[in-house]
């Protein structure tokens, strides 16, 4: 019995703590409610430290992303984290003083309301101002092509009709332009309606009515005479009855008339 009782004590059952052999730390979840204990994300960590390492690392992601506005004062608070200055008037962009002619002020003024509004910084205005510019240039070359390439349509059209004249007939289209035309017109024969063939035919049918004596005396519609002057120019002529201007057949007539045009002209304005 003695032999016995020493065999069964040589292997004794481990029913303590410290001498059962069990490992608490490999079932590290034993000791959470059972709701987290069997939660399936938390199958993926095999110990506390891992867990923990996983935890750490989401927050310093999660502190470095800016959350998304749901009002107004968050969206604003935003807009000036990303750089956005405290008023449309603080953005700080130039517009080339080759451009500026293109560049409406009130428009400018509307693009930096917008602009704040929407949330921009600067380096986004000026990359859209930069932008516009760019645009502005490939439309003036465009413009340009198309006039040279219409300017040589309207010339072979011209030489097609006038033939030997083409020449006489374009010298005659300039000295009415001259004589006639004023700011307003010249920039408009400048651009497209200067290559419009009826519309050349008309200058130059009033351009072989037009003397040399005009072409030379006209100043652009401008004369270097004040308006109560003008007005005394006109009453002169008017109570001049021998002046050409009233007399058709003097070969004087036209240049008169012209004068006394400019006179009107320069006394109740364009």
């Amino acid at each position: 019995m003695a032999d016995e009782q020493t065999t069964t004590n040589d292997n004794p059952v481990e029913n303590t703590i410290l001498g059962s052999g069990s490992d608490n730390q490999g079932d590290w979840r034993s000791s959470l409610p059972d709701e987290l204990k069997n939660d399936a994300t938390l199958q993926n960590f095999k110990d506390v430290e891992s867990l923990a390492k996983t935890v750490v690392h989401q927050q310093k992601v999660l502190g470095s992303r800016i959350p998304i506005p749901k009002t107004d004062e968050e969206r604003s608070e935003l807009y000036t984290k990303l750089g956005r200055p405290e008023s449309g008037e603080a953005y700080d962009f130039t517009i080339p003083d080759t451009h500026k002619s293109h560049f409406n002020e009130d428009q400018v003024k509307e693009f930096r309301n917008v602009a704040h509004q929407i949330g921009l910084n600067n380096e986004q205005t000026k990359a859209l101002i930069d932008f516009q510019v760019k645009s502005v240039d490939h439309e003036l070359q465009r413009q340009s092509i198309n006039l040279s390439a219409t300017k040589q349509t309207t010339e072979d059209t011209l030489k097609k009709e006038w033939g030997y004249d083409y020449d006489k007939q374009v010298r005659n289209a300039q000295r009415a332009l001259q004589v006639y035309g004023n700011e307003e017109l010249n920039e408009l024969m400048n651009g497209e309606a200067g290559n419009i063939p009826a519309v050349i035919k008309l200058f130059a049918r009033l351009g072989s009515e037009v003397t040399e004596d005009m072409a030379k005396n006209t100043q652009n519609n401008s004369l270097a005479t004040s308006p109560l002057d003008a007005q005394s120019e006109i009453d002169n002529i008017f109570s001049n009855a021998t002046d050409p201007y009233h007399d058709n057949m003097h070969k004087d007539h036209m240049n008169r008339v012209e004068y006394m045009r400019q006179l009107h002209e320069k006394r109740f304005g364009k």
